[in-house]
């Protein structure tokens, strides 16, 4: 229906920006549908309406809202094309357009239907004019002459005119109601007929009179007066009965497109092509009317409307252009300048200086055009066009200067001083040969005469000069030597109220007294760039500086400063002007003021005021002889007459534009919620109804004036009277997420110092129905409530937390047992191989009965702390769910079976019978995790052997069953049932015994530490099973525990079964934690096959922080190897370097570097990653294991360990070692000779060309692993894991010890230095081959190259020696 263009949100017209004009000119650009204007008008309610041909527009004094047809939408316009506006004495506003007649609403903003004829069809017809006659009815012109109805609820309905026989009443252009009652209608080639109250017709024949008039208009005496486009402006005679034409009242012949008139003396003629004229009615002069804007040439302009509003402002229709606002009282700024039609007399270049000579010739100098001289008419006199002749003038004119003989003065910015004949136009410059520091000079910035016929000269860069103009010589003063500290003077000023001279530098102001000899220099205002000085009629000094305006009392001698803070639009002040009575006239890079002394106040100018532009040039300023003040810009020069700058008091009415929600307007019927927003029009509307979901808005206002001022500033405040400044041209606020309530905003605005009478509304925000007065009071009922049955539930609550204290006082305690017993599980493993381990070798060595069943107390005491130990470490990861089980089908009976048989002897010792019952079942077959379920049956046993006296007996037994009760996994189980014949449970500690560090009250000493029967339940939940506790039945003494486990395997998954069945050997296999007693008696060792030979010792070197357990092993081994030893892995590497072992025995957690960081250094070091390594650990974690291994090491040994078995594999290791080092390829060459030709291995070759690819670009610091992957003809990844696989480095380690050893090589040749080796191998930092050589060889390169040195001489002697005895 409409499009809203919001053209005053932030409003800075481009247009007007550009050419600089108060005149308003609305172009489609920005605001207008189109620029062929058909009709403008104002309505009761101020706003102007612009009927074009693609459009309705129309203008609020914010924006401009365009109206077209939509399709579909019979409240939109008809029809595009808009001829007519008019709005009867109702106030309803009636469209005419080319699809016929609406009625616009302006409480919806839609439109009407069409109107309707008497058959009730739409009438459709291209409408051309339409009027109130005095009776009032609406009659409307067109295709067909028709009266208009309007019905109360805004439907139009049209009857057919009816005139005296002979009228037309169709294609009829225009209609006019005179004064008198006579009705006139205009036929385009038929001429004009009258039609008297009387119905007495007169016809204007066209034919017979010739004037083709179209258009008519009466003025306030009732003279009729018609518009011609071919023939020109015509005035009916009463007398004649006929049309005069008054073309003798013009040199030429008008194209009438309008006429306007308004109630004073004037008849505006709107022409095609030749401007708009005015009528002086009484008078009978015709004239042009001036245009005062420099975008439109008056007298040839195509003025096809005219249009005077309310407030006196003239709209008018200008073809193709748009539509163009004349104010009322356009204010009095000229300008000169390239953007000018009428007054481009000066170039397009920046004016930098101007002067009025005495002749009255104002002199514009120009950035790089030269100097402009215009007349004292105003008319351009001569342009003085700068060229390469030695008398040109200067490109660059910087300062113009008249002194008291007549002298024009021209400084330049790059040529220095010279003097203008204005006649010839040769310039004479100033030259001193003698004055190098003049000859030095070319920025000249300012001229000033004293009363002594002295010219002084400011220059930028040599300070301050002076002319004699009585013996024409330029003259220095050593007087001023070293008083002006700074050389960098653009403006001087010479007073001559104390005959002293001010100078204005780039550092501060200096005061020249002319009135001594000495020429005394007083100097003020330091740090202050000056631009710019003015003295008023008081004697006061103004200083225009980059820090804003400075007032210097120089009677009192005090300075007072104005900035932006103060109203100044910018603190940089360029030119200052005393226009001789109250005011100084100011310019800065923000526009132009107009400072009031006695009020110290400021009033702005900007570029909407009518100025050339916001930006004016330092120190172009000067006031003429007649009082205009000029000023120079980068757009040309504003002059103006300070008389003519009136300052308005008018005051502003104001009003609500639009009123937007979610960025949309609101109408009558836009609703919020529940609520209808307003009931009347925004503009009328006072109050505002929105729902809480619609708290945030914008408002848009405007004054009711529509030449509102663009300078206008906007003050707003809601629900206080705080007033808030908005931004400069903002006419719109938005306000977000206010909360329910009433708010009440005002909106006033100031025009200079003039204030506005403030608008206010009020918005009312309902709030949720949750926020409501109901609900609050349901909210205290139910508060209320709430706190009753919060006091009945204290007691409960205070209870229930005293049970929940105790049980996380009872977790806390377990937790701390438990993380103190895992704490010290690894301290402890390490002293037991100390108990273990020497004890075995007793058991193995002493023969004496009696000290062997000692031995084996100790021995059995030993495997239960490490039972302890092991069920700790299943406990916490059960409990971080690490603990994954791997099942198998496992023989049930036979797995009880084996487990039995380790109690046997404690059976014997305490005469307790164990039995074993199975029901006659030969075989039982059942998934289970062997390593695991182990130690619920041996725990279980433990517990009953434990807690059944001498002579009693134990029972456990297995059979199948089945739970009809139960669909899961236990509904086919084996039942598995420890019995024993002790005291029993009791019925509280029945309860309780399964929770962690639970001990059962007994009176005895058979207390256990609460882990085993907590580790047995959680390993058969595990299991998918169940375990629970009972006493015996009927009596019976002792206890017993019952666990099922499901007897298939439905309820696995996939990936918890194992692949394939374990060998029968290894399914009985009892778990490590649980290990038989040894033989009292074993058979001598017999040395393996592939032991060392004892009389080669080997060098093993052991690391382990823990010296009892070095010195042990070191005991253990030293019959065999020379033993060396190491308390942390940064001790061994370096013994390691220094002399490599045959193999390293490690610990794994040690200080400084641990066992798994030696082991990974010695395994990527190209030539010590043979030597085998041994990981000693106390971790017992499979993921442990799985990490050592991956490292590189050769074996992986717990503790406590056996001796044995460390002796033995250390034996295994060196004897595979040895076997690999004396197997050699040579070895084997004989006899691969005899079977096949000598081919290599692929991988063999891959690695060859591999180095030899690297060596060739060894000195090549950024080679790529990409690179060598290239030319070895495999992809990145590929070659990565060969290598991987070959050499056990990545791609990048393999490089690297490829450049370490052929550095390696190149330090033993003695020929290159350290820092030539290392940029041959390609290290770019020589303290990083140093590191990494070190890593490496265990040694810095000077080291490593001094060990070779003393290898060589030792090598050198014993030669010598030998030669010597031979």
């Amino acid at each position: 229906m409409k499009n809203i263009v919001l053209t005053l949100l932030f409003l800075l017209s481009s247009l007007a920006a550009s050419f600089a004009q108060s005149h308003r000119l609305f172009t489609t650009d920005e605001e207008l549908s189109s620029s062929l204007i058909n009709f403008i008008y104002q309505d009761h309610n101020n706003m102007i309406w612009i009927a074009t041909e693609d459009g309705l527009n129309r203008y609020d004094g914010v924006k401009f809202t365009v109206y077209r047809h939509e399709p579909g939408n019979e409240h939109s316009l008809a029809h595009n094309y808009v001829k007519v506006i008019f709005e009867d004495d109702k106030g309803r506003l009636i469209v005419g357009t080319y699809a016929g007649l609406q009625l616009y609403d302006e409480a919806t903003d839609t439109f009407s239907r069409l109107a309707t004829d008497e058959s009730g069809a739409p009438f459709t017809s291209f409408i051309t004019h339409i009027l109130q006659r005095k009776n009032g009815e609406i009659w409307a012109t067109g295709n067909r002459l028709v009266k208009l109805d309007i019905t109360p609820d805004g439907e139009l309905h049209i009857q057919w005119a009816k005139l005296p026989a002979g009228v037309p009443t169709e294609m009829l252009e225009y209609a006019l109601e005179d004064k008198s009652g006579n009705l006139w209608l205009v036929k385009e080639g038929a001429g004009i007929y009258r039609v008297s109250p009387d119905n007495q017709v007169r016809h204007y024949d066209e034919g017979q009179h010739a004037f083709a008039i179209l258009t008519l208009c009466e003025d306030k005496w009732g003279n009729i007066y018609g518009g011609s486009p071919r023939n020109g402006l015509f005035r009916y005679d009463k007398k004649q009965d006929t049309f005069v034409s008054l073309s003798y009242l013009s040199d030429e012949k008008l194209s009438v497109r309008s006429i306007y008139c308004t109630d004073q003396n004037t008849l505006y003629i709107c022409t095609d092509g030749e401007g708009l004229k005015q009528l002086d009615i009484q008078g009978n002069q015709l004239s042009d009317f001036l245009i005062e804007d420099d975008r439109i040439d008056s007298h040839r302009a195509k003025v096809h409307f005219m249009f005077q509003d309310r407030t006196g402002n003239y709209w008018l229709a200008i073809y193709q252009k748009g539509v163009m606002m004349i104010p009322t009282h356009p204010n009095g700024f000229k300008y000169l300048g390239y953007k000018s039609v009428s007054r481009n007399l000066i170039g397009s270049h920046c004016v930098t200086s101007l002067y009025q000579s005495s002749d009255g010739t104002m002199y514009v100098g120009t950035d790089n055009d030269g100097l402009y001289a215009l007349t004292q008419s105003g008319k351009q006199g001569r342009h003085y066009v700068p060229n390469n002749t030695p008398h040109s003038v200067p490109p660059i004119l910087m300062s113009i200067y008249e002194d008291s003989e007549h002298n024009l003065w021209l400084g330049s910015f790059v040529n220095g001083a010279a003097f203008l004949d204005t006649q010839s136009g040769r310039c004479t410059y100033l030259r001193e040969p003698g004055n190098k520091k003049w000859e030095a000079v070319r920025n000249v910035y300012a001229f000033a005469e004293d009363g002594d016929k002295r010219v002084w000269i400011a220059t930028m860069g040599g300070s301050l000069f002076c002319y004699d103009l009585r013996n024409r010589k330029l003259r220095n003063y050593p007087q001023l030597e070293g008083k002006i500290t700074n050389d960098w003077a653009c403006s001087l000023l010479y007073s001559a109220t104390d005959n002293c001279l001010y100078v204005g530098t780039y550092n501060g102001l200096y005061c020249v007294d002319l009135k001594t000899e000495d020429l005394n220099v007083s100097f003020t205002l330091g740090t202050h760039i000056i631009y710019t000085l003015c003295e008023d009629r008081e004697g006061n000094l103004w200083v225009g500086t980059s820090d804003g305006l400075i007032c210097w009392n120089r009677k009192k001698q005090e300075q007072t400063t104005y900035t932006t803070a103060n109203g100044l639009p910018h603190n940089s002040v360029y030119g200052i002007l005393f226009d001789g009575r109250d005011c100084l006239w100011i310019s800065t890079n923000r526009g132009l003021s107009r400072f009031f002394l006695p009020q110290r106040r400021f009033v702005n100018y900007t570029v909407h005021d009518g100025l050339q532009g916001n930006e004016f040039c330092k120190n172009a300023v000067f006031r003429s002889k007649d009082g205009s003040l000029w000023f120079g810009a980068i757009n040309g020069v504003t002059y103006f007459n300070p008389q003519d700058i009136i300052v308005p008091d008018k005051k502003w009415q104001l009003r609500i534009t639009d009123f937007y929600l979610h960025d949309q307007p609101v109408r009558v019927g836009t609703r919020s919620g529940r609520h209808e927003v307003i009931s009347v029009p925004v503009h009328k509307a006072d109050d505002f109804y929105l729902s809480y979901r619609d708290n945030s808005f914008s408002i848009e206002f405007s004054t009711v004036e529509l030449n509102t001022a663009r300078r206008l500033t906007y003050y707003y405040a809601m629900n206080d009277t705080v007033w808030n400044e908005l931004p400069a041209d903002a006419n719109r606020i938005s306000f977000v997420d206010l909360p329910a309530g009433t708010y009440h905003f005002r909106i006033k605005t100031k025009d200079y110092l003039t204030e506005s009478d403030s608008r206010e509304i009020t918005i009312h925000i309902s709030p949720a129905w949750w926020a409501s007065v109901w609900a609050k009071t349901g909210y205290v009922l139910i508060a209320i409530a709430a706190l009753i049955c919060a006091y009945l539930l204290l007691r409960n609550h205070y209870r229930t937390q005293q049970k929940m204290l105790e049980h996380i006082h009872r977790e806390e305690i377990n937790e701390t047992r438990q993380r103190f017993f895992i704490n010290i599980s690894h301290e402890i493993r390490t002293p037991m191989t100390l108990i273990i381990s020497p004890l075995q070798q007793l058991m193995h060595n002493d023969r004496d009965e009696g000290r062997q069943k000692i031995y084996r107390v100790i021995y059995r005491n030993s495997e239960r702390i490490l039972r302890l130990i092991n069920q700790l470490m299943d406990i916490r990861k059960i409990e971080k769910n690490q603990m994954k089980l791997t099942y198998q089908e496992v023989e049930l009976l036979g797995f009880i079976r084996d487990l039995c048989d380790m109690f046997a002897e404690v059976a014997v010792q305490k005469h307790i019978t164990l039995d074993f019952r199975h029901n006659d079942l030969t075989e039982m077959k059942v998934w289970l995790d062997i390593a695991n379920f182990d130690k619920v049956i041996l725990n279980l046993l433990s517990n009953a052997f434990k807690f059944t006296p001498e002579g009693g007996h134990v029972e456990i037994s297995a059979s199948y069953g089945e739970d009809n009760a139960t669909n899961g996994p236990l509904h086919r189980y084996v039942e598995i049932v420890v019995a024993d014949t002790g005291k029993g449970i009791t019925p509280s500690d029945l309860e309780r015994i399964f929770e962690r560090f639970y001990q059962a009250s007994t009176e005895d000493s058979y207390k256990g530490t609460g882990i085993g029967l907590h580790l047995t339940r959680s390993l058969v939940e595990l299991h998918h099973g169940h375990i629970h506790a009972e006493n015996k039945p009927d009596g019976e003494k002792g206890s017993r525990f019952i666990v099922r486990i499901p007897a298939g395997n439905e309820h696995l998954h996939k990936d918890e079964m194992a692949a394939l069945p374990l060998p029968d050997e290894t399914i009985h296999e009892v778990s490590n934690s649980y290990v038989q007693l040894p033989a009292t008696a074993l058979a001598e060792d017999k040395q393996p096959a592939g032991r060392v030979n004892a009389r080669v010792k080997h060098y093993i070197l052991v690391v382990e922080d823990d010296e009892e357990i070095r010195n042990y092993i070191s005991r253990e081994l030293a019959a065999d190897y020379h033993v060396g030893t190491c308390s942390n892995g940064k001790e061994a590497l370096e013994v390691i370097f220094k002399q490599e072992p045959a193999l390293i025995i490690s610990d794994v957690m040690m200080p400084e570097m641990d066992g798994l960081t030696l082991c990974r250094m010695v395994k990527q070091n190209l030539h010590k990653r043979h030597i085998p390594i041994i990981l000693l650990t106390a971790k017992t974690r499979d993921e442990d294991n799985i990490e050592g291994l991956e490292t590189g090491a050769d074996a992986y040994l717990t503790k406590p360990f056996n001796m044995k078995i460390l002796r033995h594999t250390v034996e295994n290791l060196i004897h595979s070692r040895e076997y690999l080092r004396n197997v050699t390829p040579a070895a084997l060459q004989g006899a691969e000779d005899e079977e096949k030709p000598n081919l290599q291995a692929p991988d063999d070759r891959l690695v060859e060309r591999a180095i030899r690819i690297i060596k060739s670009h060894l000195s090549e610091p950024d080679i790529s692993v990409e690179q060598i992957a290239v030319e070895v003809g495999y992809n990145r990844s590929h070659l990565g894991r060969k290598l991987k696989k070959l050499t056990g480095l990545s791609t990048r380690d393999f490089i690297r010890n490829i450049r370490l050893q052929q550095a390696a090589d190149l330090l033993g040749e003695k020929r290159y230095a350290i820092s030539e080796v290392a940029d041959l191998v390609g290290f770019t930092s020589l303290s990083g081959f140093s590191t990494a050589f070190k890593e490496q060889f265990g040694m810095s390169p000077m080291e490593y190259r001094e060990k070779l040195l003393k290898e060589h001489d030792t090598k050198d002697s014993h030669s010598n020696k030998s030669a010597i005895q031979t």
